[in-house]
């Protein structure tokens, strides 16, 4: 988020970091007056302030590999893995750069499911086992035992 907000003309939202509300609060500071001329050109403009992002503190390589052994496709997950970690030595920040490719591929990290077979079930298995699941339910009949003799 560049200079704290993040200005949406669409959808008339302004998202603001909380360094931004902070110096905002201040009357005549500079973020106070962008905030003045937004709401003065944009009278029904929403502003919401960012989320904390809750960031995977101490993800090593190490950790990022053994979460990759643990879906069916490991190997080619695995090449990909080297090959992003090569790109990433021309990066200026190379661990980010690695880090960012992980968090995006495997969004999921940190709640994944590991199904009975010890491989990762992704979002759309399970779904699709669940949806199984519901079909057969709604397929069997019910016995009721309030007529058994």
């Amino acid at each position: 988020m560049k200079d704290g907000y993040n200005f949406d003309a669409i959808n008339g939202t302004l998202t603001i970091s909380a360094s931004f509300a902070k110096k905002a609060s201040c009357v005549g500071s500079q973020e106070y007056n962008t905030m003045l001329k937004l709401r003065r050109d944009f009278p029904n403009l929403t502003i919401r302030q960012e989320e904390k992002r809750a960031g995977k503190k101490n993800l090593t390589f190490g950790q990022m590999e053994a979460f990759i052994n643990l879906h069916r496709n490991a190997k080619e997950l695995k090449a990909t893995f080297e090959r992003v970690k090569k790109l990433a030595r021309i990066q200026p920040m190379p661990y980010m750069f690695v880090k960012k490719w992980f968090e995006d591929k495997f969004p999921y990290y940190g709640n994944a499911t590991i199904g009975a077979d010890g491989y990762v079930v992704e979002k759309e298995e399970q779904q699709n086992e669940e949806a199984i699941t519901n079909e057969v339910k709604s397929e069997t009949p019910e016995v009721s035992m309030d007529n058994a003799a």
